[in-house]
Parts: C-alpha cells; structure tokens; sequence
C-alpha cells in the first residue's frame, strides 16, 4: 500500500507545483494588463482634459465674435439713423 500512495502523492505534488506557476502566469499577465489599461486610462483622460479645454476656447472665441458683430451692426445702424434724415431732406 505504501509504493501505491507515493507515486499519487508526487503525482498530485507535482499537479500542484504546475497549478502554482500557472497562477503566477496568470497572475503577471492580469498585473501587466491593469498596468496597460491604466496607461490607456490615463492618457484618455489627459485627451478629455485637452478637449474640455479646446472647447471651452471655441466657446470663448464664438462669444468675442458674437460681441464684435453685434457692436458693428449696432455701429452700422446708428450710422444709418444719421444719414438717412440727409438723403430725406
């Protein structure tokens, strides 16, 4: 009974060696794609920030040319009202 055991056992020791560094590989693939995803993560992130940013700028840029037009058709009108009474007269 005795040599019937041992080969089971060295057997099932060496099962287990194999199921341990099989999850020590799988352990340093899922470290190494946590590492790769938050890189990813992280740069998504900084384009955001760069987008929220250009955006913020194309608002600021619409709003000056909104307040540049608007002076200028006020200016134009005005200039209207006064040489409209000319060509009445």
């Amino acid at each position: 009974m005795v040599t019937s055991e041992q080969p089971t056992e060295r057997s099932n020791a060496l099962r287990i060696a194999v199921i341990d560094e099989q999850i020590k590989g799988l352990r340093e693939q899922q470290r190494a794609h946590n590492e790769s995803a938050q890189r990813r993560f992280d740069r998504m992130e900084i384009k955001l920030d760069q987008l929220a940013a250009g955006i913020n700028r194309g608002r600021g840029a619409y709003v000056a040319a909104i307040t540049v037009a608007a002076a200028f058709g006020t200016m134009l009108i005005e200039a209207l009202r006064a040489l409209l009474p000319i060509f009445h007269a």
